[in-house]
Protein backbone atom coordinates (compact mmCIF):
# COMPACT_ATOMS: atom_id res chain seq x y z
CA UNK A 1 0.00 0.00 0.00
CA UNK A 2 3.02 2.58 0.72
CA UNK A 3 3.98 3.03 -2.86
CA UNK A 4 0.71 4.10 -4.00
CA UNK A 5 1.07 7.09 -1.16
CA UNK A 6 2.52 10.66 -2.54
CA UNK A 7 3.04 13.29 -0.31
CA UNK A 8 3.86 17.17 -0.86
CA UNK A 9 3.09 20.44 1.02
CA UNK A 10 0.47 23.18 0.24
CA UNK A 11 1.51 26.35 0.83
CA UNK A 12 -1.16 29.01 2.39
CA UNK A 13 -4.21 29.84 0.78
CA UNK A 14 -3.32 26.81 -1.47
CA UNK A 15 -6.40 24.76 -3.44
CA UNK A 16 -5.85 21.29 -2.34
CA UNK A 17 -9.46 19.95 -3.55
CA UNK A 18 -11.56 22.08 -5.91
CA UNK A 19 -14.96 22.04 -5.66
CA UNK A 20 -16.73 19.81 -8.70
CA UNK A 21 -13.07 19.09 -10.13
CA UNK A 22 -13.36 15.01 -11.20
CA UNK A 23 -10.85 13.57 -8.75
CA UNK A 24 -11.33 10.82 -6.59
CA UNK A 25 -7.80 10.92 -4.58
CA UNK A 26 -8.17 11.39 -0.72
CA UNK A 27 -6.04 13.29 1.20
CA UNK A 28 -4.58 12.58 5.07
CA UNK A 29 -3.81 15.75 6.44
CA UNK A 30 0.06 14.88 8.17
CA UNK A 31 0.73 18.62 9.20
CA UNK A 32 -1.20 21.94 9.07
CA UNK A 33 -4.18 22.88 8.91
CA UNK A 34 -6.81 23.38 5.65
CA UNK A 35 -10.38 24.52 5.09
CA UNK A 36 -13.22 22.80 3.55
CA UNK A 37 -15.22 25.75 1.81
CA UNK A 38 -17.61 27.09 -0.80
CA UNK A 39 -18.70 30.14 -2.50
CA UNK A 40 -22.07 31.27 -3.77
CA UNK A 41 -22.76 33.22 -7.08
CA UNK A 42 -22.19 36.28 -5.69
CA UNK A 43 -19.01 35.18 -3.97
CA UNK A 44 -19.81 35.15 -0.32
CA UNK A 45 -18.28 32.69 1.31
CA UNK A 46 -19.27 29.41 3.26
CA UNK A 47 -17.37 27.41 5.77
CA UNK A 48 -18.05 24.07 6.31
CA UNK A 49 -15.39 23.38 8.59
CA UNK A 50 -11.68 23.08 9.68
CA UNK A 51 -9.65 19.79 9.31
CA UNK A 52 -5.82 19.41 11.07
CA UNK A 53 -3.31 16.58 11.70
CA UNK A 54 -5.23 13.11 11.53
CA UNK A 55 -8.06 14.31 9.81
CA UNK A 56 -9.09 12.90 6.03
CA UNK A 57 -10.54 15.01 2.93
CA UNK A 58 -12.01 13.49 -0.46
CA UNK A 59 -13.50 10.32 0.68
CA UNK A 60 -16.55 11.46 -0.21
CA UNK A 61 -15.93 11.50 -4.02
CA UNK A 62 -13.59 7.76 -3.73
CA UNK A 63 -17.17 6.22 -2.03
CA UNK A 64 -19.35 7.92 -4.45
CA UNK A 65 -17.51 8.04 -7.73
CA UNK A 66 -19.15 12.14 -8.03
CA UNK A 67 -17.93 15.43 -8.31
CA UNK A 68 -16.20 16.91 -5.65
CA UNK A 69 -19.02 18.13 -3.64
CA UNK A 70 -16.46 21.56 -1.84
CA UNK A 71 -12.85 23.00 -1.78
CA UNK A 72 -10.16 22.35 0.51
CA UNK A 73 -7.92 24.62 0.65
CA UNK A 74 -4.22 24.93 2.89
CA UNK A 75 -4.82 27.72 5.98
CA UNK A 76 -1.01 27.70 6.78
CA UNK A 77 1.77 25.02 4.94
CA UNK A 78 0.32 21.84 5.18
CA UNK A 79 1.76 18.55 4.09
CA UNK A 80 -1.27 15.80 3.24
CA UNK A 81 -0.61 12.26 2.16
CA UNK A 82 -2.71 11.52 -1.46
CA UNK A 83 -3.46 8.31 -1.81
CA UNK A 84 -5.72 7.28 -5.10
CA UNK A 85 -9.13 6.09 -4.80
CA UNK A 86 -8.80 2.58 -6.41
CA UNK A 87 -5.81 1.85 -3.16
CA UNK A 88 -8.38 3.69 -0.95
CA UNK A 89 -11.33 0.94 -1.52
CA UNK A 90 -8.63 -1.59 -0.73
CA UNK A 91 -8.07 -0.38 1.95
CA UNK A 92 -11.64 0.08 2.91
CA UNK A 93 -11.96 -4.14 1.79
CA UNK A 94 -9.23 -5.50 3.70
CA UNK A 95 -9.02 -3.59 7.15
CA UNK A 96 -12.10 -3.73 8.43
CA UNK A 97 -11.01 -1.85 10.95
CA UNK A 98 -10.16 1.45 8.97
CA UNK A 99 -13.80 0.58 7.84
CA UNK A 100 -15.18 1.01 11.04
CA UNK A 101 -13.42 4.34 11.74
CA UNK A 102 -14.25 5.40 8.77
CA UNK A 103 -18.13 4.41 9.39
CA UNK A 104 -17.35 6.92 12.79
CA UNK A 105 -16.07 9.69 10.99
CA UNK A 106 -18.93 10.13 8.45
CA UNK A 107 -21.57 9.73 11.46
CA UNK A 108 -19.21 12.34 12.95
CA UNK A 109 -19.20 14.72 10.01
CA UNK A 110 -23.06 14.24 9.55
CA UNK A 111 -23.56 14.84 13.23
CA UNK A 112 -21.94 17.88 13.31
CA UNK A 113 -23.87 18.90 9.41
CA UNK A 114 -27.34 18.36 10.86
CA UNK A 115 -26.31 20.33 14.42
CA UNK A 116 -25.31 23.12 12.07
CA UNK A 117 -28.63 23.42 9.81
CA UNK A 118 -30.73 23.32 13.02
CA UNK A 119 -28.69 26.34 14.12
CA UNK A 120 -28.67 28.28 11.23
CA UNK A 121 -32.58 27.46 11.02
CA UNK A 122 -33.83 28.31 14.12
CA UNK A 123 -30.94 30.58 16.21
CA UNK A 124 -30.49 34.06 15.87
CA UNK A 125 -27.37 35.82 14.52
CA UNK A 126 -25.85 36.14 17.92
CA UNK A 127 -26.44 32.86 19.20
CA UNK A 128 -25.02 31.24 16.23
CA UNK A 129 -21.89 33.48 17.01
CA UNK A 130 -21.86 32.67 20.54
CA UNK A 131 -21.64 29.17 19.80
CA UNK A 132 -19.22 29.28 16.83
CA UNK A 133 -17.06 31.26 19.92
CA UNK A 134 -17.49 28.55 22.04
CA UNK A 135 -16.34 25.58 19.75
CA UNK A 136 -13.20 27.83 18.83
CA UNK A 137 -12.00 28.74 22.36
CA UNK A 138 -8.99 26.66 24.09
CA UNK A 139 -10.49 24.19 26.06
CA UNK A 140 -8.96 25.15 29.67
CA UNK A 141 -6.89 23.03 32.04
CA UNK A 142 -9.99 23.65 34.71
CA UNK A 143 -13.22 25.36 34.65
CA UNK A 144 -12.40 29.36 34.96
CA UNK A 145 -12.66 31.71 32.49
CA UNK A 146 -11.02 33.80 30.63
CA UNK A 147 -10.25 31.16 27.30
CA UNK A 148 -8.44 31.84 24.66
CA UNK A 149 -8.73 31.94 20.47
CA UNK A 150 -5.66 32.15 18.94
CA UNK A 151 -5.32 33.77 16.65
CA UNK A 152 -8.42 35.73 16.79
CA UNK A 153 -10.93 34.85 13.71
CA UNK A 154 -11.74 37.71 11.14
CA UNK A 155 -14.95 38.83 11.50
CA UNK A 156 -15.28 37.74 7.78
CA UNK A 157 -14.44 34.18 8.96
CA UNK A 158 -17.02 34.47 11.36
CA UNK A 159 -19.29 35.51 8.95
CA UNK A 160 -18.55 32.66 6.37
CA UNK A 161 -18.97 30.12 9.28
CA UNK A 162 -22.27 30.78 10.50
CA UNK A 163 -24.08 31.86 7.30
CA UNK A 164 -24.57 35.72 8.12
CA UNK A 165 -22.67 39.04 6.72
CA UNK A 166 -19.45 40.54 8.06
CA UNK A 167 -21.36 43.34 9.42
CA UNK A 168 -24.01 41.22 11.67
CA UNK A 169 -20.51 39.55 13.14
CA UNK A 170 -18.94 43.13 13.75
CA UNK A 171 -21.84 45.00 15.36
CA UNK A 172 -22.43 41.19 17.77
CA UNK A 173 -18.78 40.86 18.63
CA UNK A 174 -19.26 45.10 19.65
CA UNK A 175 -21.84 44.25 21.76
CA UNK A 176 -20.73 41.29 23.55
CA UNK A 177 -17.68 43.51 24.11
CA UNK A 178 -19.53 46.41 25.64
CA UNK A 179 -20.59 43.53 28.05
CA UNK A 180 -17.34 42.58 29.22
CA UNK A 181 -18.56 39.42 27.98
CA UNK A 182 -15.41 38.94 25.08
CA UNK A 183 -11.77 41.19 24.38
CA UNK A 184 -9.42 41.53 21.82
CA UNK A 185 -5.81 41.76 22.85
CA UNK A 186 -3.37 41.67 20.21
CA UNK A 187 -3.67 38.34 17.78
CA UNK A 188 -6.22 36.65 20.47
CA UNK A 189 -9.94 36.90 21.21
CA UNK A 190 -10.38 36.47 25.32
CA UNK A 191 -13.54 35.14 25.93
CA UNK A 192 -13.61 36.68 29.28
CA UNK A 193 -16.96 35.01 31.13
CA UNK A 194 -17.78 31.38 29.70
CA UNK A 195 -20.34 30.88 31.76
CA UNK A 196 -22.42 34.07 30.54
CA UNK A 197 -21.69 33.14 27.20
CA UNK A 198 -23.14 29.64 27.76
CA UNK A 199 -25.99 30.77 29.37
CA UNK A 200 -26.54 33.54 26.55
CA UNK A 201 -26.11 30.35 24.10
CA UNK A 202 -28.28 28.55 25.83
CA UNK A 203 -31.23 30.88 25.37
CA UNK A 204 -34.50 30.00 24.03
CA UNK A 205 -35.69 32.89 21.42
Amino acid sequence: MSKHWTVRTYAPDELIIAHRESGRDVFFILEGHARITLFSENGREIVYGDRGPGDIVGEVAAIDGKARSASVVALEATRAARLPAPAFRRLIAEHPEFSWALLEHLAAGIRHMTERVYEFSTFVVRRRLILELLRRAEKPHEAASPVVIDPAPTHFELAASISTHREAVSREMSALAKKGLIERRGRRLLLCDVAALEMLAGKEE
